[in-house]
């Protein structure tokens, strides 16, 4: 999940938002607490560690849909991904 997660924050900063290290790990820790099964609750606790303002949250929200989208497939969040996106077999 954490490769996951440097790729996400790799698109957000990509997309213009200002991402620092600190909400990054902030970020890490937040995933450690909530069920990876749960989009929504995933998004919405990703999205308090890393949006600092209204006007970026579309943008945001538009690069999770996608960028979760392409990865989990029906799977869901929770799988082990490698450096490809791709499910690994477990």
């Amino acid at each position: 999940m954490l490769d996951l997660l440097s790729g996400f924050v790799t698109e957000l900063r990509r997309a213009g938002l200002p991402v620092s290290l600190t909400e990054h790990l902030d970020a890490a820790e937040a995933v450690h607490h909530i069920p990876l099964e749960d989009r929504e609750a995933l998004k919405y606790a990703l999205a308090a560690t890393m949006v600092k303002s209204s006007s970026h949250w579309r943008a945001f929200e538009t690069a999770f849909e996608v960028f979760f989208a392409v990865r989990t497939g029906a799977q869901g969040i929770a799988g082990e991904l490698d450096a490809d996106g791709n499910e690994i077999d477990q």
